[in-house]
Formats: C-alpha cells, structure tokens, sequence
C-alpha cells in the first residue's frame, strides 16, 4: 500500500508544469505549475494545461509584465 501511495505521489510531482515568474514594477505574478490538467487528462491534460499557462503569459506580457524567470 505504501508503494502505491509514494507512486501516486511521484506521478502527481512529476506532472505538474513549468513555472514562469513575470514582473511589472512592485508586482510579482506566477503563470504555470498546475497539475488539474495531468491528474484529469493525462498526458493530453498536460499539453492543454501548458497551452493555458502560454495564454497566461501572453496575457500579463499585453499588459505589460516582463519575465524574469522562464519556465524550464
């Protein structure tokens, strides 16, 4: 049982997606690093996620945030 649980937990970790940190002045904003999408869609859930934190980022860069940490 604990296997299991320390695999779910690993899978959880490990699906989460990349973090991009934007500023704009005094204002700090984080874009990414859900994990809704993996645990409801799987792989495809990752790739629609990533696809929301890219609106995300294009979202604040129009209002004029710049990244000062990408995702990696």
């Amino acid at each position: 049982m604990k296997k299991m649980y320390f695999g779910l937990i690993l899978l959880l970790a490990g699906c989460s997606t990349p973090i991009t940190t934007m500023q704009k002045g005094d204002t700090t904003v984080t874009c990414g690093g859900g994990t809704m999408g993996s645990i409801l869609g799987g792989k495809l859930g990752y790739h629609i996620q990533k696809g929301n934190d890219k609106d995300c980022v294009d979202s604040y860069t129009s209002q004029g945030y710049k990244v000062i940490a990408p995702a990696k």
